[in-house]
């Protein structure tokens, strides 16, 4: 009788410690889960996965958003295909793992794959039931998660190693501007170049008109002058 088929390919009788550690810890909680479930805009899938993931400002940090999309990304995908509860509490847990290697351990694609063949291996064998997490997937909900990384984390592998491992040059931009305030209501805004128009017609249609109480002191100060020049004029004349 044909041994059954598994995605690598091995044989039944292989021992576990040749298998890797399929063990990981879970990335969202069964609430969590049943959260994003029971909502179904992606918009409000990507509210609450901001909240999960406890990402500040997503709207203007490109690696916040990155990972908000990688996650929501991969559990719309599990959810389209079905997958119960610890199915789709397995594929983010194998989201997080892999996308750890590339922020934190710096893993090369290469060895990433070869840590998604190690989660993945063992499944459809029927003595590593209890060997891991991950066994409750089948052979062909294992193959299309291959493929699902295949055309998502793995395609755009170096755009990731870029982003969470390349620092990049902060540029500080700044500009001065000089703000003219407005003036009052009784002058037009802006006021037109006196060499623009004759002086008579802006004298007389667009001069800002004295206040009173300026035309007053103005007046009296005019007053104080002639007076003391005809103060100065009389005391010569009396001299003389």
């Amino acid at each position: 009788m044909a041994a059954p088929e598994s995605v690598s390919g091995l044989q039944d009788d292989v021992p576990a410690s040749q298998l890797g550690n399929l063990s990981m810890q879970a990335f969202l909680s069964s609430s969590q889960i049943n959260a994003l479930l029971e909502v179904q805009d992606v918009d409000e899938v990507e509210r609450l996965m901001e909240g999960f993931l406890n990402v500040q400002d997503p709207e203007t940090n490109l690696k916040e958003a990155a990972l908000v999309d990688y996650y929501v990304s991969g559990f719309c995908w599990g959810k389209d295909r079905n997958f119960n509860l610890q199915q789709l509490s397995g594929l983010m847990g194998l989201l997080h793992l892999l996308m750890e290697n590339v922020q934190d351990k710096r893993m090369c694609l290469e060895e990433n794959i070869l840590e998604l063949s190690r989660a993945l291996t063992g499944i459809g064998h029927s003595k590593l039931k209890d060997e891991g997490r991950l066994t409750f997937f089948n052979v062909d909900q294992a193959k299309d998660i291959i493929d699902y990384f295949k055309i998502s984390l793995f395609q755009h592998y170096r755009l990731y190693e870029c982003m969470f491992t390349v620092p990049r040059d902060q540029m500080v931009i700044a500009a001065e501007q000089t703000v003219e305030i407005v003036k009052s209501v009784e002058a037009p805004f802006p006021i037109p170049l006196e060499e623009g128009i004759p002086y008579d017609m802006y004298a007389k249609f667009l001069t800002p008109p004295v206040p009173k109480e300026e035309m007053e002191m103005d007046e009296a100060e005019i007053n104080e002058k002639l007076r003391v020049q005809e103060e100065a004029f009389t005391s010569k004349i009396e001299n003389l």
